[in-house]
C-alpha cells in the first residue's frame, strides 16, 4: 500500500468527523443539558464523594459536569481539580478527557505535548475514545507505518461498538483507503449503524448494496443488508430520564464494589478501571471532545 494513495480519499472520510476533534469540546447550552432536577442533583453529590473516596469514574464525570456546567454549577477550577484526581487514580476515562482538554486549551492550558502523552496512556489501556481519536491523528500523517496503525485502533475501538470508530472503519473499507477495500465488511458496519440510528449510515449502507449487486455470490449478504428497511427501531426513554437512570446505575455499582467506602481497606485501593469495576463501560465512554455529560452517556455520536 502506497501513501499516496490516502490523498482525497483520506480527506473524504476525514470531513465526516474530524471536526469533533479538531476544535474545542462544546459546551453544553441550557437547552442541551440531560442531568437536571433533583435526582440528577443527588446522583452529582453521591458521585463527587465516591470520587474523593478514590474512583476514577466517578471523578471523570464530576470532572465532566463541572467542565459543562451540565449536572453541576460551570466551575473550570474544580473541573480541573477532579480531572487530575481522576488521573491520579489511573483511570483511562479522565486520562483520555484531560489529552483532551490539553490539546484544545479547554479548561486547562493547550500543550500539545502532554495531550500526546496523556493520549498513549489512554490508548495503552486501550480506551476506545482514545484508540479511536490518536487513529485520527495518525490519519493526518504522511507516515504508512501510523497510517496501518491507525486502522489498527479503528478496528479495536469499533470491537467495543463506539460509533464513531464504526462509521469511519465502514468509510475507509468502503473507499479502500488506508486499506484494502472490502464491501461486506462496511456494509456489516453500515448496517449496525443504521439499527444504531446513526444519520448518515442508511445511505452509505444503499451505496454498498448497490455496488455488490452483481455479485452473484452475495446475494445472502444483500438481502441481510435489504432487512434493515423491515427493521423500525424504536426509542421509548427521552434523553433526562435516560442519563438519570445511567447515573444511578453507576453510583450503584460504585458502592456495590465496596472500594471507595472511607471506612474499609479498600479505601486505600487506587481508582479502577471499567474492566475490573463492573460498569457498563460501553453505556458511558465519551465520545471524542466530548464535555456534556450527555455525551458521556451517550457514548457519543
Amino acid at each position: 500500500m502506497q501513501v499516496a494513495r490516502i490523498g482525497s480519499a483520506i480527506a473524504l472520510s476525514l470531513t465526516l468527523t474530524i471536526a469533533s476533534v479538531g476544535s474545542l469540546p462544546a459546551m453544553a447550552s441550557a437547552e442541551a443539558k440531560v442531568c437536571e432536577g433533583n435526582q440528577c442533583e443527588n446522583e452529582m453529590r453521591r458521585l463527587i464523594k465516591l470520587a474523593r473516596s478514590g474512583s476514577g469514574d466517578a471523578a471523570a464525570f464530576v470532572a465532566m459536569a463541572y467542565a459543562s456546567g451540565d449536572g453541576l454549577e460551570q466551575n473550570h477550577q474544580e473541573a480541573a481539580r477532579f480531572i487530575k484526581l481522576g488521573v491520579r487514580h489511573r483511570n483511562p476515562m479522565a486520562t483520555y478527557l484531560m489529552a483532551d482538554w490539553h490539546r484544545n486549551g479547554f479548561v486547562l492550558e493547550q500543550n500539545i505535548e502532554q495531550a500526546d502523552k496523556l493520549l498513549a496512556q489512554a490508548v495503552k489501556s486501550e480506551y476506545p475514545p482514545a484508540m479511536y481519536q490518536q487513529a485520527l491523528l495518525y490519519l493526518q500523517t504522511d507516515d504508512e507505518t501510523k497510517v496501518d496503525e491507525a486502522v489498527t485502533l479503528l478496528e479495536k475501538a469499533a470491537e467495543t461498538k463506539l460509533m464513531n470508530a464504526m462509521f469511519i472503519l465502514a468509510r475507509l473499507k468502503h473507499t479502500a483507503t488506508a486499506t484494502e477495500q472490502d464491501l461486506a465488511g462496511a456494509g456489516k458496519l453500515y448496517k449496525a449503524l443504521t439499527l444504531a440510528r446513526h444519520p448518515e449510515a442508511r445511505d452509505y449502507l444503499q451505496q454498498v448494496i448497490n455496488e455488490m449487486a452483481t455479485d452473484t455470490q452475495q446475494t445472502d449478504l444483500i438481502a441481510d443488508f435489504k432487512s434493515v428497511d423491515d427493521i423500525e427501531v424504536i426509542q421509548v426513554r427521552g434523553q433526562k430520564l435516560e442519563a438519570n437512570v445511567m447515573l444511578d446505575g453507576l453510583v450503584r455499582r460504585l458502592n456495590a464494589s465496596g472500594k471507595y467506602d472511607r471506612r474499609s481497606v479498600g479505601s486505600r485501593i487506587s481508582g479502577v478501571t471499567c474492566e475490573n469495576s463492573g460498569s457498563a463501560c460501553a453505556s458511558i465512554t465519551p465520545g471524542s471532545g466530548a464535555s456534556s455529560i450527555g455525551e458521556v452517556l451517550s457514548g457519543g455520536k
